[in-house]
Parts: structure tokens; C-alpha cells; sequence
């Protein structure tokens, strides 16, 4: 056994899981914004029984959105039934690769900044 008494506790082995159950029940249970009555969770059953079943990303962004509820809430909702929003650009998607090496510009640019500046030191 360990020092911290992990061994054999299956909450201690898969620490990031049990702390993405935890975020997903507090998503679960915040409250609509404009609905006070209602939750993200309870907004996520109603709309998986209107759409029988998981339905896809656009239609139930579009159901949402006809219904009112905003941005934030359209993403909880998705998240909640795992669905990506649309327009999500997948992995491999040019877009993504694009986005990734803009990123890493910026960080190299970044980088030599600070580089710079720890030289003048």
C-alpha cells in the first residue's frame, strides 16, 4: 500500500476521473440562466426526450435556441449529452491544424520575449 492508502481504492487510482464526475454533477445541477426553476440537467432530459434520443449537435442547438436559452447553456447541454457543437472542427480538420500552429507561433514568440528579457537582467 502506498503512503497516501491508494492501493486497492478505485477512487484514489483514476483521480481526473472521479474529478470529471464530480465537474459533470455540479454542470448537472446549475441552473439555467433565465429558467431559475430549472436545471442544466433537467434542460439536457427535456431535450433528449424531444428529440427521441441523443439526436445531433444542430438540431438540438436549434431547439435550444428557439426555446430561448443562450450560448452557455446551448454548450452545457451538449456537453451533458456528449455531443460537440457545431461547427467543432474535428482533430484532423485543416482548420484544427491551422488553429495548432498559430498556437505554437505564439508561444515560440512568446518564449524569445521572455528570453530576451532575462538576458537584459
Amino acid at each position: 500500500m502506498d503512503p497516501q492508502g491508494r492501493e486497492g481504492d478505485p477512487q484514489g487510482i483514476d483521480e481526473v476521473a472521479r474529478q470529471r464526475t464530480k465537474q459533470r454533477a455540479a454542470r448537472l445541477n446549475e441552473a439555467v440562466p433565465g429558467f431559475p426553476a430549472l436545471t442544466v440537467g433537467e434542460l439536457a432530459d427535456q431535450v433528449r426526450s424531444a428529440t427521441a434520443g441523443p439526436g445531433s449537435a444542430e438540431g438540438v442547438t436549434e431547439l435550444l435556441r428557439s426555446g430561448g436559452h443562450g450560448h452557455e447553456t446551448i454548450e452545457s447541454v451538449l456537453r451533458c449529452l456528449d455531443l460537440d457543437p457545431p461547427g467543432t472542427p474535428a482533430p484532423d480538420g485543416e482548420v484544427y491544424t491551422a488553429i495548432d500552429a498559430s498556437r505554437g507561433r505564439q508561444r515560440l514568440r512568446t518564449l524569445a520575449q521572455l528570453e530576451a528579457l532575462l538576458l537584459k537582467e
